[in-house]
């Protein structure tokens, strides 16, 4: 598909979240109104407007990434920060990278594999086909791929003790018992607890990662973190959101607000429906 025609759906496709009622511009209005309580009310529909129209650009970016040759996505990428580190503390060792809902993971991933192999959780998609395309994009390369249960937890920290690199969501509301709260754009957010509790139990080197959308292509950024300590589970969540809201504080639109992350307050309140 030519670039002026992916533009044009994906500009028809955000006019249409924009200025009709549902449920991804709702949850994304919300959540940038608590994120930044203090950005004036034009300024916050503003950003609500620009992440609607990156979610919709996403959607195409995503589908080139899954689609088009594993050179292709690695060619995007124009500028690396981070991996000198990267490549230093993490060679021969068990890597945990961390990759938010934030710019392309896809093309991260496969950025990634020239590098270092890895496993992720995969949970298969409603669409048979759109889940199947996604798998065989994921594991391209030698990448394993293992079910969002225990037993694949259990698969991952066989991996990791082995010496070898995961990837894991540290953004997603996890399920009840699976998370903890924890500070995120001033808010105590439910937060996933498997990050630390694989590093914790591998040595892991841990990681954040993300492939940013700029104008000449994408910019790769890995950050170190601190590894954790026993016993110090809520300062390491605490630590780890930090690293990732000041990421998304410099590319706010690139951020993926429609999920509820800011939902489920520590009381067992709701902040919005």
């Amino acid at each position: 598909m030519p670039n002026f025609v992916k533009h044009l759906l994906a500009k028809a496709i955000s006019l249409y979240l924009i200025y009709f009622p549902n449920q991804s511009a709702r949850i994304t209005r919300k959540n940038i109104q608590l994120a930044y309580p203090s950005m004036l009310k034009h300024q916050q529909h503003q950003l609500s407007n620009d992440s609607i129209e990156e979610l919709s650009q996403k959607f195409f970016d995503l589908l080139t990434t899954w689609v088009k040759p594993v050179a292709d996505s690695r060619n995007r990428v124009t500028t690396v920060h981070g991996f000198s580190e990267f490549q230093q503390t993490s060679d021969g060792q068990p890597t945990l990278i961390l990759l938010p809902h934030l710019g392309n993971w896809e093309l991260f991933g496969l950025w990634l594999t020239q590098y270092r192999l890895y496993t992720a959780m995969f949970r298969p998609l409603r669409v048979p086909e759109i889940s199947q395309l996604v798998r065989h994009a994921r594991e391209r390369g030698g990448n394993h791929l293992v079910p969002a249960t225990t037993a694949g937890v259990k698969a991952m920290l066989k991996r990791l003790k082995n010496n070898e690199c995961a990837i894991v969501l540290p953004d997603q509301a996890p399920k009840e018992g699976e998370g903890a709260y924890a500070s995120f754009f001033g808010h105590d957010v439910l937060t996933p607890v498997l990050p630390y509790r694989l590093a914790l139990a591998t040595k892991a080197r841990v990681f954040i990662g993300a492939a940013l959308k700029t104008q000449e292509g994408y910019e790769v950024v890995l950050k170190k973190l601190n590894d954790p300590i026993a016993d110090d589970q809520d300062h390491w969540l605490a630590m780890m959101n930090r690293e990732i809201e000041a990421l998304v504080r410099e590319y706010p639109e690139q951020y993926q607000w429609e999920y509820r992350r800011f939902r489920n307050a520590p009381d067992g309140s709701l902040r919005y429906p």
